[in-house]
């Protein structure tokens, strides 16, 4: 039982008579309680023991009295503060009436006028608030109360002091607060940025949003899917989701949501006043043209080839398919990750495009016996689960690549895409011309997909034989040395500057391909160079934004590098919302960050989407011990010395916990099997975590100055954030490691 309670009826004897709970959040719990001073009923707040902790008293009560001067009548008053034996509190009115979450779960579609008039009411609160300089930070339903009719906005007061306190300390985050809810965030405090009043309109935007639609304008499988999504979705107009809305109130939430602050409208006052404008002029009756999202998901192609062992050339053709329609700008279409999540799903479409965000799928089967062939495919609205286009192809292999472009085209068109000359002829390509060499090329692919190095090369060789060193081909060897460095099986200097040649060669044969400046920046995070990784990677991106690996090998080079920004991750889960490499990049991106908490969710669905993904296993025990829950750190670990025993992270992780759970013989043992020079960077430093908590630090420092050469220098994280660094902080031999991580961030940003 929380013992505050207890704590606060005693020091406020006197005072307030303290009666029982009458609701609960993250922050804290609201209880009946009788001033006796005043003889009235009052809310009185209790936060956390714990947070009070974190906040301290001073910073409290600063912020509380700033909230407290606030006197407007949308705005629910503060009548009073304090500290009582470490425990901090404050008392409001105790108003009678629902919360418009209450109000929104019996009737999740308000009428136009009663949702207009509440929007008024909380934006004049909000314009009061901001002109005398306070940020909400969590407007949401749950924060609006209906006293008499009208909107009161509570919870002004704590927000700004728990973001100050969060951006001080690393243990912080730890206690399980974060501010803002993940539904009604602006982009620049999902990112971490700061804040002013334009953030709080934002979520003013998407309340109303709410309130006439009847749905929420962002959300998502999980909370980083709902995060992510405002950075790449833009909510239809309201009005073309319920005529009866005029077009300018349409207009000022679609402002209000703007996804850059500045492009939002500029005060609370300004959305007053566009609505009494608007009131008068009201065209409730008209209607706008019904919202078109060109978006597509590619199932994968049902193999219903005599022979399973066909299932490689059924994948390979999803695979292209996607790839070709990636190109097309006016489409944004469902990257491959999570696409072949629903590989024989029974999911409905309709469930599948809610899911996913999407308004088609394409869906189809794959019949090859020998060199017959035979193709059909299909493309369904999910809204209507109505085909706008189906057909049937048949012929041979020789065939396979004009059906690939008929699919492609027939796509293109069923969605009223114009095509630009120069997307037409990307369609029109063919990287391969050999239908068996396109075969092995497929298959090829599969393989080195699993790092599987000894089955894919014959497959590559056998296919350069039959079609000649074509780039695609050059391609995908290259990327199997690539998979060499990356498996730690070589670090041979030679085999780099081979790969260097190749990639350069790549990229001066077929510029407008992606695959060459993939390989260069793959290579460039091998050998830890940083700078040429970001930049060739995020070319990659541009022209096939469909590649995986390329935008999660782009955002850990970023944080490697020091360059924090949560963006590129939250952006990619919300365009591949089943990818675990999306989500694995937004939780280790919360490492480097300091926020570890917030990342959590999205290192554990990493984990839930590959079950079997031993780096996902690593990523998540690790994030655990960040946090303290070293138990689940060692359970994660156990998992890990049963399905790869010899894996160095398997090792760096189990000999974290024993260090610090102080068995360092058990520690040291474990890591006296790991071969150093075969690791990168990231793998060196967390290597050098391991040593450090098992009390050698010599070794410790030593390891960590390789990986800052070998391209891991994310200052602020060596220097502060990582717990497991805290032995060597102090030490004259860290400190020249940390200035030597800051030049090479100052290398990397200039």
């Amino acid at each position: 039982m929380d013992p505050a309670p207890n704590r606060l009826s005693a020091a406020l004897e006197g005072r307030y008579t303290i009666g029982a709970p009458i609701g609960a959040g993250g922050m804290a719990t609201v209880y009946r309680a009788d001033d006796q001073r005043h003889g009235r009923e009052v809310a009185l707040k209790v936060l956390r023991p714990e947070l009070s902790e974190a906040l301290g008293r001073e910073r409290f009560l600063r912020e509380i009295h700033l909230a407290a001067s606030l006197t407007h009548p949308h705005i629910l008053p503060l009548h009073d503060s304090g500290d009582a034996d470490g425990v901090l509190w404050f008392t409001m009115p105790l108003m009678q009436g629902d919360t418009l979450r209450d109000r929104l779960d019996r009737e999740p579609r308000l009428p136009v006028d009663e949702a207009v008039r509440i929007l008024g009411e909380v934006a004049d609160a909000l314009d009061y608030a901001h002109r005398h300089g306070i940020v909400h930070r969590d407007i949401k339903p749950e924060n609006i109360l209906l006293h008499e009719g009208h909107a009161i906005v509570a919870d002004f007061g704590i927000g700004k002091a728990v973001d100050a306190a969060s951006s001080e300390s690393n243990t912080f985050t730890q206690i399980g607060v974060t501010v803002g809810t993940p539904t009604y965030m602006s982009p620049e405090q999902a990112a971490g940025e700061p804040i002013d009043g334009k953030s709080d309109l934002f979520a003013l935007g998407c309340l109303g949003f709410e309130m006439l639609t009847g749905e929420a304008a962002f959300s998502g499988s999980t909370v980083q899917a709902t995060i992510a999504r405002r950075f790449v979705h833009t909510p239809p107009p309201v009005s073309s989701l319920r005529p009866g809305v005029p077009e300018a109130v349409s207009r000022i939430l679609e402002k209000l949501m703007a996804k850059a602050a500045d492009e939002r409208t500029a005060t609370g006052g300004h959305v007053v006043a566009a609505l009494r404008s608007e009131s008068s002029t009201s065209t409730a009756g008209s209607t706008v043209a019904p919202h078109t999202d060109r978006s597509v998901v590619v199932l994968p192609f049902e193999n219903l080839s005599p022979d399973p062992e066909n299932e490689y050339f059924s994948d390979g053709l999803t695979e292209e398919t996607i790839t070709a329609l990636s190109r097309v700008k006016a489409l944004r279409v469902v990257p491959r990750t999570s696409a072949m999540q629903y590989k024989g799903t029974s999911r409905s479409l309709r469930e599948i495009g809610e899911e996913l965000g999407v308004a088609s799928a394409l869906t189809g089967s794959v019949r090859k016996a020998g060199s017959a062939l035979r193709i059909s495919a299909q493309l369904v609205d999910v809204r209507t689960d109505h085909p706008a286009w189906a057909e049937t192809f048949s012929g041979t292999m020789d065939d396979v690549f004009d059906v690939q472009e008929r699919v492609a085209r027939s796509i293109v068109g069923a969605l009223d895409v114009v095509l630009s000359p120069s997307e037409s002829a990307r369609l029109a390509e063919r990287p391969i011309r050999d239908a068996r060499a396109f075969e092995l090329y497929l298959k090829a692919r599969e393989v080195l997909a699993g790092y599987d190095v000894a089955r894919a090369k014959p497959l590559i060789d056998r296919a350069v034989e039959l079609e000649g060193e074509v780039p695609a081909l050059r391609a995908l060897r290259a990327m199997m040395s690539i998979m060499l460095l990356r498996t730690g099986a070589s670090r041979d200097d030679a085999l780099m500057d081979e790969i260097e040649r190749e990639a350069r060669g790549l990229i001066e044969a077929e510029p407008d391909q992606a695959f060459g400046h993939a390989i260069l920046g793959f290579l460039g995070y091998e050998r830890g160079d940083l700078v040429t990784a970001a930049r060739s990677l995020r070319r990659a991106m541009e022209l096939d934004p469909a590649d995986g690996d390329v935008h999660f090998f782009h955002g850990i080079a970023l944080n490697a590098a020091g360059d924090t920004d949560p963006r590129p991750g939250l952006e990619w889960v919300a365009r591949d919302p089943l990818s675990p490499l999306a989500h694995v990049l937004v939780g280790s991106n919360s490492w480097f960050r300091g926020r570890p908490l917030e990342g959590l969710p999205a290192m554990e669905e990493a984990v839930r989407l590959a079950p079997m993904g031993l780096i996902f296993h690593w990523g998540l025990g690790y994030h655990y011990a960040l946090l303290g829950r070293f138990t689940d750190a060692e359970r994660e670990g156990a998992w890990l010395a049963g399905h790869a025993a010899e894996l160095p992270y398997t090792a760096q992780l189990r000999a974290l916990v024993a260090a610090v759970a102080g068995r360092r013989d058990e520690a040291l043992e474990l890591l006296s099997h790991v071969d150093q020079l075969s690791l990168d960077g990231h793998h060196t430093g967390h290597l050098a975590e391991s040593y450090a908590m098992a009390g050698e630090h010599d070794r410790a420092v030593a390891l960590l100055d390789r990986a800052v050469t070998l391209g891991f220098y994310p200052h602020d994280y060596l220097a502060r954030l990582s717990p497991f660094y805290e032995p060597l902080r102090g030490r004259e031999d860290f400190a020249g490691v940390l200035d030597r991580a800051a030049q090479r961030v100052a290398a990397f940003k200039a």
